[in-house]
């Protein structure tokens, strides 16, 4: 059975099982659980096996730093989108090639959860960090591009702005955990996905302190409030909060 094959297989049984929990009627319900036991038994599959097979993953490659250290904003604002959407998150890297035909790494960014909600988190993310990029170029042109300050301190001013701006985005949406069962399921596809290939911790590198960081900080914050998600492609799953379309910080 090829893999296409297989998710249909899979689809098809984890279709049967929510029919058999969710109906009214018992008889439909029963005959709808023995077709999945019938199904599951044929294929040699395991309850767990339709579980983990309701994980999706999803990768993002618009994250605008290529760093080894993960800056503290990035790695807030993809503990934010997680925790919006019930998803979970690590960093990786993919090769591009470029015009002189050499192999570079760049940072990714991979969201895994049940159902559509990797595709809410993708969505969610590539949005705002689009929008943290503009709000970040707008306030570091404004607020200093008359003044004369030494190339780190406008690096660490830019990267107050950042955590402050995610900490201003996290008051405008809401948290949605998965249920300690989802938990589990999560940490169960992880390893198998990972298999003898665990993952590193990371390494984060939050904004260094400088003169005026409190300022840049408090602009970042005040910028992110006003930071917008419309619903997507994908509509609103049940639980996981969208707001009204599209602004920025202009």
């Amino acid at each position: 059975m090829n893999d296409k094959d297989q998710e249909k297989l899979l689809h098809r049984i984890r279709k049967l099982m929510a029919l058999g929990s969710r109906n009214n009627n018992g008889h439909e319900a029963a005959r709808a659980l023995r077709l999945a036991q019938v199904l599951m038994q044929r294929h040699n599959l395991s309850e767990e096996d339709i579980t983990l097979s309701a994980i999706r993953e999803t990768e993002c490659r618009q994250v605008y730093t290529d760093a080894v250290s993960i800056p503290g904003w990035l790695n807030a604002l993809a503990t934010v989108v997680c925790m919006a959407t019930g998803c979970r998150c690590w960093f990786g890297w993919y090769c591009t090639v470029t015009a002189e035909g050499r192999q570079r790494e760049r940072r990714s960014v991979h969201f895994y959860g049940l159902n559509e909600r990797p595709d809410v988190a993708l969505y969610a993310f590539t949005v705002l960090a689009r929008q943290l990029k503009d709000a970040t170029k707008q306030h570091m042109h404004s607020a200093y591009r008359l003044k004369r300050l030494k190339l780190q301190t406008k690096r660490n001013r830019a990267d107050q702005f950042r955590e402050g701006w995610v900490v201003g985005v996290w008051i405008v949406l809401e948290a949605f955990a998965p249920s300690d069962k989802e938990a589990d399921v999560l940490r169960n596809w992880l390893a198998r996905r990972c298999g003898k290939n665990e993952l590193a911790e990371i390494s984060v590198r939050e904004a260094g302190p400088c003169r005026g960081d409190a300022t840049a900080r408090l602009s970042g914050w005040l910028a992110g409030r006003r930071a917008e998600l419309s619903q997507g492609l994908y509509g609103k799953p049940s639980g996981i909060p969208a707001l009204s379309a599209g602004g920025n910080d202009e």
